[in-house]
C-alpha cells in the first residue's frame, strides 16, 4: 500500500466549499469564528469573540472554544489531503493554555505527520503577536467513510 500524500494544489472551490460546510453549524453560529485560507496540508481560522464565547465580563476566551477552534482548524487541515472530506475522527486532543486569550483568535494548523491509518496535526492559536494556546490533535482515519 503507497503511503498517502498531501496533495500539491487544492480545488479552485475547496475552500468555499469548506465555508458552506461549516459556517452554517449551530454550534458556532454565533461564535464570530470564519475560515480563513486552506492550502495543502494547512488551515486557517479566525476568531472575533462574541459575548456567546466569554468568560463572563472580563473579556477572554472560554477555553472549550479554542480547544473547540483548534479542533476545527486541524480538521479543516487534514481535509485538504481529502479534497475536503473528512473520513477521519478526533481520537485525541492536547492542548496547553500559554495565556488568556482576549480579543481576536487567529487559529493556525499544519498537518505534521500522515499516513493511511492517521494523521498528527499541529495548530497554533496566537492573539496579535501572542501565542495564547498550543494544541496537538491526533487523527484515526477511517477508510470507506464519507466525510
Amino acid at each position: 500500500m503507497a503511503k498517502p500524500l498531501i496533495p500539491e494544489t487544492l480545488a479552485p472551490d475547496l475552500l468555499e466549499r469548506l465555508r458552506a460546510r461549516f459556517h452554517p453549524w449551530p454550534l458556532i453560529s454565533n461564535w464570530g469564528l470564519t475560515i480563513e485560507s486552506a492550502v495543502p496540508g494547512m488551515a486557517t481560522m479566525h476568531l472575533v469573540p462574541t459575548k456567546a464565547v466569554l468568560n463572563g465580563s472580563r473579556g477572554i476566551v472560554n477555553g472549550g472554544v479554542l480547544a473547540t477552534m483548534a479542533d476545527m482548524v486541524g480538521a479543516l487541515a487534514l481535509s485538504t489531503a481529502f479534497d475536503g472530506a473528512m473520513p477521519f475522527a478526533t481520537s485525541d486532543l492536547h492542548i496547553r493554555y500559554l495565556e488568556p486569550a482576549k480579543g481576536e483568535v487567529m487559529g493556525e494548523a499544519k498537518v505534521i505527520r500522515f499516513s493511511g491509518r492517521g494523521a498528527i496535526v499541529e495548530c497554533r492559536l496566537t492573539c496579535g503577536s501572542n501565542l495564547v494556546a498550543l494544541c496537538t490533535m491526533n487523527f484515526a482515519i477511517k477508510h470507506g467513510l464519507g466525510g
